[in-house]
C-alpha cells in the first residue's frame, strides 16, 4: 500500500452505489454532469440483488392517491417528491431498460424475470453509456479541511475533488448488512431480535452539523 494520496476530479461525487446512488448518478449524468460513484463494496447494488431473491417487488399498482396515503403522517411532505417520479414512472423506467413487468394478484408490481440481476445489468450498462464512472472498493472515511472526500483503498489513500457530493449511504439496519452500507455494529436492544446500527457518518466531520434522532424499529420481531 502506498502512502501517496491519489487525487481524482469529477463534477459530482456520489458516495454509495445502491439504488439511490445509481438513480442520482443517472439523473446527474443526463443533466450533463460528469459523475463518479464510489462504494466500499466490490460490486454495485449488493442489497438490491439481495432484495431480488424475493421476486423484487418494485411498486404497487393501486391509485396514486391511495399509494401516497400509505405513507401516513409523512405523506404531506413526501407527496410532491413521489409525484415527480410516481409508480407508473418507475414501471416505464424499467420497460426502457428492457425489463417487462407484471401486476401480481396482490396488486404488487414485479419484473417478469422475478430477478434483480437482469435489471441491474441493464441499468449499469445504461450508466456506462452515459459516462458514469465507478470507484469500487473505496471506503469513505471523512472530508479533509478543503472539503475533499477521503477514501481508503487496497492501493492507498484516495482524495476526490468534486463540485458537489451526494451521500447515498443507506440507513441503519440489521447487523448482517452493516458492512455493506457503512454502519457501525451495535448491541441488541432489550428483547428485540433485530440489531439496530448507528450510521457511521455521525462520527465524521459533518456529523455534528446534522440533527439525528434515535433509531426506532419499524419492523421487528419481539
Amino acid at each position: 500500500m502506498s502512502d501517496t494520496i491519489k487525487t481524482l476530479e469529477t463534477d459530482i461525487l456520489v458516495i454509495g452505489a445502491g439504488p439511490a446512488g445509481l438513480m442520482a448518478a443517472e439523473t446527474l449524468a443526463v443533466a450533463g454532469q460528469s459523475v463518479l460513484v464510489a462504494d466500499a463494496m466490490p460490486n454495485p447494488a449488493r442489497k438490491f440483488l439481495m432484495a431480488g431473491r424475493g421476486g423484487l417487488n418494485l411498486t404497487h399498482s393501486e391509485a396514486l392517491f391511495d399509494f401516497i396515503a400509505r405513507y401516513g403522517e409523512a405523506r404531506g411532505w413526501l407527496a410532491p417528491t413521489i409525484r415527480q417520479f410516481d409508480p407508473q414512472d418507475l414501471i416505464e423506467w424499467c420497460h426502457a431498460l428492457g425489463e417487462e413487468t407484471f401486476v401480481g394478484s396482490s396488486g404488487r408490481v414485479f419484473p417478469k424475470s422475478f430477478k434483480a440481476s437482469p435489471l441491474l445489468r441493464a441499468w449499469l450498462k445504461r450508466l456506462n453509456e452515459k459516462g458514469v464512472a465507478f470507484a469500487l472498493r473505496h471506503r469513505f472515511t471523512d472530508f479533509d479541511a478543503d472539503g475533499q472526500a477521503q477514501f481508503t483503498t487496497a492501493e492507498g489513500p484516495v482524495s476526490v475533488k468534486a463540485k458537489a457530493i451526494v451521500l447515498a449511504l443507506g440507513g441503519a439496519g440489521r447487523n448482517w448488512a452493516a458492512a455493506a452500507i457503512g454502519l457501525r455494529r451495535c448491541k441488541p436492544t432489550a428483547s428485540l431480535s433485530v440489531r439496530f446500527c448507528r450510521p457511521i457518518w455521525v462520527s465524521w466531520s459533518i456529523g455534528p452539523t446534522i440533527s439525528c434522532r434515535a433509531l426506532q424499529a419499524s419492523r421487528s420481531s419481539v
